[in-house]
Parts: structure tokens; sequence; C-alpha cells
């Protein structure tokens, strides 16, 4: 769910987790990309940047920079899309617990785990 405008590459960072998801390595390219955000945030093209972390991931480069502008990648980013308007996602990271969105000050992960043990407990009465 790249928001855009009001993060410049942030279809450029979906679409090389895309194309990196359909080499099975769509966690790995995430990584990257964000753990390595203030390395391309301020980049003026930030595509040279995540083909650097598709290499480092291990992608086939060939497959990755064909897949990464494919009709593929471009639907799956827009079919998530449509499904967060759906939701009525406003942004990221929103986070639904058995059909209830999680309030963001509660995803820390303390807080986080006490709401899942909780949804844990009740389903058990």
């Amino acid at each position: 769910y790249p928001l855009v405008p009001s993060h410049p590459h942030a279809l450029s960072a979906a679409r090389a987790a895309e194309a990196a998801g359909l080499q099975g390595k769509f966690f790995e390219m995430h990584d990257q990309i964000f753990e390595n955000q203030k390395g391309w945030d301020k980049s003026f093209d930030a595509r040279p940047i995540f083909e650097g972390y598709a290499q480092k991931i291990g992608l086939d480069m060939e497959k990755y920079r064909r897949d990464v502008t494919s009709e593929v990648v471009e639907q799956r980013i827009f079919q998530d899309g449509k499904r967060a308007h759906a939701l009525g996602v406003q942004g990221t990271p929103t986070v639904y617990l058995n059909g209830r969105e999680v309030p963001f000050q509660s995803l820390e992960p303390g807080k986080l785990r006490a709401l899942i043990s909780n949804e844990i407990a009740a389903a058990g009465r």
C-alpha cells in the first residue's frame, strides 16, 4: 500500500518488494528497504539502490529487472490498494486482530502481545 504522494519513492519500493516476492523473497527485500530507508529516502532516484538490494539478497537480476515494471507487479500493487481502500486503511502499518483494527498506539510489542493473549483467552471460553 504505497503512500503516494507523501512518500516519493513508495511506488518504486512497492515494485521492488513485489518483484522480489515473485522470486520468493518479498520479506528479504522488504527488510532491506525498511532497514536502509535513511540511505534512499532523500535520493533523486531510489530504483538503482533497490536494484542493489535485489542483488544483495540473491535475486535473478534479469528476472527482477523484467518483473519490477511488469503488469503482474502493477496488478499486485493495485489489488493491495483496492483491498486497503475497501477496509478503510488510511496508512501503514495497519493491523487487524480478529477483524478489528488495532489502534496504532497498541502496536508496541508488549501491548500487542497483551491484546493477542486476551483474544486467545477469550476464544477459549
